[in-house]
């Protein structure tokens, strides 16, 4: 074997020891935070209720089938979500006093969960398709004043008039341009990112557990 074989073995070996290093400690740390289902072997994350409408936003009294979320939990649950890694799955788990269980509430409160996910994920996913549009127009219109400007220079000639002009154009494209590439790699990217945090959402297990299974969990 050559040297240099064996040098990137080697360098394979600890790079290799490294990640699972660190791996190792995330799974550690999320351990700590979260229960791990046995059955899905996705991560729990536990909410603690004294009622069904506990879900809810209390200044919200629509119907129960229509209510919006607590803002508190809602942001509780993004919380999680972000700390425990997109690979892993998730279930959310909800804590009640035995005399609340109602099979037909929780159905509705879970339909209520996934609609309220759903409703954010096709707002993002619009705004989203907004951008790629504007993104499409602002190359057009770049990709048309970069050419403009190679036309006004090719058939005017070259004066200072002229020159001024194409290079106003010229300018102008690069601008579209600029902007075209901006919403690409930086404006999309927290969109992106809560598409999928809503789509994790709504593939996520949502079950109940009551007085005795708390104490047996």
């Amino acid at each position: 074997m050559r040297k240099v074989d064996i040098v990137i073995k080697i360098f394979d070996i600890i790079r290799s020891s490294f990640k699972k290093g660190i791996n190792r400690k995330k799974n550690d740390y999320l351990q700590k935070l979260f229960e791990k289902n046995p059955i899905t072997g996705n991560y729990v994350i536990q909410v603690a209720l004294d009622k069904y409408t506990d879900v809810f936003n209390d200044w919200d009294h629509a119907p129960f089938k229509k209510r919006d979320m607590d803002p508190e939990l809602a942001r509780f649950l993004e919380e999680c979500f972000d700390e425990i890694p997109e690979e892993e799955g998730v279930d959310i788990c909800f804590y009640l006093p035995t005399e609340c269980r109602d099979v037909k509430r929780e159905e509705v409160l879970i339909s209520n969960i996934k609609t309220y996910y759903s409703f954010y994920l096709h707002q993002e996913s619009k705004y989203l398709k907004k951008r790629y549009s504007k993104m499409f127009t602002y190359i057009v219109i770049s990709f048309a004043l970069l050419v403009s400007s190679i036309i006004i220079l090719t058939v005017s000639g070259d004066n200072i008039v002229t020159t001024a002009i194409s290079q106003g154009i010229n300018i102008g494209g690069w601008v579209f341009l600029w902007e075209a590439i901006s919403i690409f790699f930086f404006k999309r990217h927290d969109t992106v990112e809560s598409i999928k945090k809503y789509k994790r959402f709504l593939e996520s297990l949502i079950y109940f557990k009551y007085g005795s299974d708390i104490l047996s969990s």
